[in-house]
């Protein structure tokens, strides 16, 4: 499975490419500690039965990087589904040097990020995003 990324408007974000970052689970997700068994850790290792295989995995965070291949409006936003549905960070970059910018207006745990655009936005918009 791919990530899907739909637009509330026209902007089509098309993905360059995909990192996966083996660093571990973000730090508030300690279901790891759990070995699947229902214990805590350090606990009682006779019920430890770590799987990965049972759904209670969780996915670790992926690097993106890619394009708004069409211009984006204001209060634009993009939602992730598929192999992520969480955005965790974005870093977007204009590439004119006019008055119109793009930036980054909020995140929401929903895996939607909105954007402001001040003027009319440029096709070929970088766009990193660190998404879970």
């Amino acid at each position: 499975m791919a990530i899907t990324y739909t637009s509330s408007g026209s902007a089509v974000f098309t993905e360059s490419f995909t990192l996966d970052l083996y660093a571990g689970t973000e730090g508030s997700d300690t279901n790891w500690l759990d070995g699947n068994a229902g214990g805590s850790y350090p606990g009682s290792l006779t019920g430890f039965v770590a799987s990965n295989s049972d759904g209670n995995a969780v996915a670790g965070a992926k690097l993106v990087c890619g394009q708004f291949t069409v211009k984006l409006v204001n209060d634009e936003t993009i939602t992730l589904t598929g192999d992520a549905t969480r955005v965790l960070a974005v870093i977007v970059g204009d590439n004119s040097t006019e008055s119109a910018a793009v930036t980054l207006k909020n995140i929401n745990a929903s895996g939607v990020a909105q954007f402001t655009v001040t003027g009319t936005s440029d096709a070929l918009v970088t766009c990193w995003m660190i998404v879970a």
